[in-house]
């Protein structure tokens, strides 16, 4: 008796823990050059509310899919460290955007597969009539060719996988629609014998072509040029101040730069 007494009191215990526990996404970041490193997200339960004090640092904002903000926080970052964020979780959430302290965003992550909107009466754009046919009817375009024979051609199937759309073929075949009309190149005559053609237009076409190539080229190069010694001084001044060839060359890949860009600077450090 006092065995199944204790057993339901642990019982009770659990429910209740389970009841009062909250979702947050947990986010794994290191902090280098005042930039944001991710490693990785997941979601996690826990039984205590984690409340965030911080009111400066870095931002960290909640999206929603209709692209407006759920929630805003700040969290300190000193450079050169590991960071687990607690986020509070949010079904709705479709990404979460990160900004330093120069208000540049250095963090995009896309979260919407932890999304739970299935339900909501609205087909959205991670859905499907395969993960939620509450909301998504087959036939829509979702990006999912459902291949269900209901008299609707699948605007994201293929004619050959989905039988309704060779039906609809065959109906417009039936009911003397005509044909899409065949390449213009069967239908012309061949050209008379003795035309010649206007090498001039040809000429000015040319001209028109590569003058205008060439003037892009240039400035692409003049900007490339301009590129590199610009990356030049920042990796050696940052290589005065004790960071690694790595870690600058990270910190450059999440500011945009290409890989080629940073290269060149590099050869010419």
């Amino acid at each position: 008796m006092k065995e199944r007494m204790f057993l339901h009191i642990i019982l009770a215990l659990l429910l209740a823990s389970a009841a009062d526990a909250e979702k947050y996404f947990v986010l794994n970041v290191n902090n280098i050059l005042d930039s944001a490193s991710f490693n990785s997200i997941n979601l996690k339960e826990i039984d205590r509310a984690v409340k965030s004090t911080d009111t400066s640092g870095f931002l960290i904002k909640t999206v929603s899919f209709e692209n407006s903000d759920i929630g805003r926080m700040h969290y300190n970052m000193p450079e050169n460290k590991n960071y687990l964020i607690y986020i509070p979780y949010d079904e709705n959430a479709a990404r979460i955007e990160m900004y330093n302290l120069k208000n540049s965003k250095v963090m995009d992550i896309d979260v919407s597969s932890f999304a739970d909107t299935c339900g909501n009466s609205k087909c959205e754009g991670h859905e499907s009539h395969e993960s939620c046919t509450k909301d998504c009817s087959s036939g829509s375009k979702d990006d999912f060719c459902d291949q269900i024979k209901e008299g609707i051609c699948d605007p994201d199937c293929i004619p050959k996988l989905d039988s309704d759309c060779q039906t609809e073929k065959n109906v417009s075949e039936s009911s003397g629609i005509p044909p899409k009309i065949q390449d213009k190149k069967e239908f012309n005559e061949e050209p008379g014998i003795g035309e010649k053609p206007n090498y001039l237009l040809w000429i000015a076409i040319g001209f028109a072509i590569i003058i205008p190539v060439l003037a892009f080229l240039f400035i692409r190069k003049r900007k490339e040029n301009q590129t590199v010694l610009s990356l030049k001084s920042y990796i050696g001044e940052n290589i005065g101040k004790g960071f690694t060839l790595q870690q600058i060359k990270d910190a450059l890949y999440r500011e945009g730069y290409s890989e080629k860009e940073v290269d060149n600077a590099l050869k010419a450090t």
